[in-house]
């Protein structure tokens, strides 16, 4: 366990703020506090409305999952093919010559 005397000693070994951090720091300080002001119960209760609309503005777009089964994992049935890139690095690495 670090006593505080140890805990104080270090904090004097960091270097003091250059006063362009101190400018940068106090600038983000402002905006975060003006982007709080704008997170009201009314504020997102108007986003949660405008959600809504979207999604039903694009409901003909979307597809039933009811009778489809889904699966996070599927034991690469539905692997993606090797890039151009990586089948040269496998070639390379066999030490077979590439034709380009």
């Amino acid at each position: 366990m670090v006593s505080s005397d140890q805990n104080k000693s270090k904090r004097k070994e960091l270097a003091e703020e250059s006063h362009k951090l101190k400018r940068a720091r106090e600038k983000l300080k402002r905006q975060l506090e003006a982007t709080e002001h704008l997170f009201t119960s009314q504020a997102l209760e108007q986003k949660a409305i405008e959600i809504q609309r979207w999604i039903s503005r694009h409901s003909d777009g979307r597809v039933s999952l009811k009778n489809k089964s889904i699966a996070l994992f599927d034991e690469n049935q539905n692997a993606a093919g090797l890039s151009e890139r990586v089948s040269k690095i496998a070639i390379k690495l066999r030490g077979e010559k590439i034709s380009e």
